[in-house]
């Protein structure tokens, strides 16, 4: 048998598909960045969205933030009038960890002496600081002797009890029957 002999020659072709391969990379490269200017584009646009959020979320928050700062620096004169003697009582109901809204304790200061009273569910206990509660204020408000006192009830109704409220509430009318007090509210969320 005889074998055909036919001879292809395959360079030519070979350029052609090179040629073909080369034009296809550059019109890839050139879509790639038209995308990665789009990209880019899209992105700007994005955080530009995002800051004038932010700037609007700040302008919101402002008023509060100065609230929250004056509310501070009152506290922060309160606690200056406490160590002169000034007659002035603070009342705090006090939750350390808000997770476990159980252990609570009312802080009573005055004249740069605290008083903590610990507070929980039980009715022995609950009694027992309602009378420390009335005995402190009372002891305070005589060894002050000043004509007038201001008791200042500071608390954050987020983290309190009504009960709580209402035990300091009681005592604070009661104290109020037989001298002269000037009794404020202070709810603070923090």
């Amino acid at each position: 048998m005889k074998k055909n002999s036919v001879l292809i020659e395959l360079t030519p072709l070979l350029d052609v598909i090179l040629i073909m391969l080369f034009f296809i990379l550059v019109q890839s490269e050139g879509r790639m960045g038209t995308f990665y200017d789009e990209v880019r584009e899209a992105f700007e646009a994005e955080v530009a969205i995002v800051e004038a959020e932010l700037e609007a979320f700040k302008a919101e928050h402002a008023d509060e933030m100065d609230h929250l700062r004056s509310v501070g620096e009152s506290y922060d004169a309160l606690r200056i009038g406490l160590e002169e003697d000034t007659g002035i009582i603070l009342i705090n109901i006090i939750t350390p960890n808000r997770d476990d809204l159980d252990t609570r304790w009312i802080l009573i200061e005055s004249d740069s002496q605290t008083t903590r009273i610990d507070l929980d569910w039980s009715i022995p206990t609950r009694e027992r600081a309602a009378v420390e509660l009335n005995t402190v204020l009372a002891r305070k408000i005589q060894s002050a002797g000043n004509a007038v006192m201001l008791v200042v009830f500071r608390y954050d109704s987020s983290l309190m009890f009504h009960g709580d409220r209402r035990m300091v509430e009681n005592a604070i009318h009661i104290q109020r029957q037989f001298n002269q007090l000037v009794v404020t509210e202070l709810d603070i969320r923090i």
